[in-house]
């Protein structure tokens, strides 16, 4: 399972990212802002399979929950990207977080030495005592590890 979702991401999900990510980027003047959909960013056909997503999202100090629709012609990282969000898995991703989160972990591990338990725990006691919980079967660590991975490929 783990070699597959390794090659998912390494060989479709990342670089079918790389120039959306790169717009992103571009439109929210690297990442100082969220910049809204633009009409006809997200096409789909008629006729396409669709199912709805459940995922909890990671930011500074909330989480939300949203739902996504996913089918084969806007691929569910590609409009999470478009939202500034990044996932955990390629396909069927439980937890997403925030692309600033990302960002601010990025730069914290080039100066301190990385520490992924030590972050998560840390988020995990800063968002329970605000009263938000995890609802995933595996804690926040696992997830987020994956999470920060990937976008540090990408």
């Amino acid at each position: 399972k783990k070699f597959n979702q390794w090659q998912c991401w390494s060989n479709k999900v990342i670089p079918s990212l790389i120039s959306p990510y790169l717009k992103y980027q571009h439109e929210s003047s690297l990442l100082h802002h969220r910049p809204g959909l633009q009409s006809g960013d997200v096409q789909c056909r008629a006729s396409c399979h669709r199912r709805t997503l459940e995922v909890t999202c990671v930011f500074f100090n909330y989480l939300e929950v949203l739902n996504i629709d996913c089918c084969p012609c806007t691929p569910t990282p590609l409009q999470l990207l478009r939202l500034g969000l990044f996932a955990c898995a390629p396909i069927a991703s439980l937890l997403v977080v925030n692309l600033c989160v990302l960002e601010l972990v990025r730069t914290l591990f080039v100066w301190v030495t990385s520490n992924m338990t030590a972050w998560c725990e840390v988020l995990e006691v800063f968002l329970t005592g605000r009263g938000y919980k995890l609802s995933t079967k595996e804690n926040l660590h696992c997830h987020f590890s994956n999470t920060y991975h990937w976008y540090s490929v990408l």
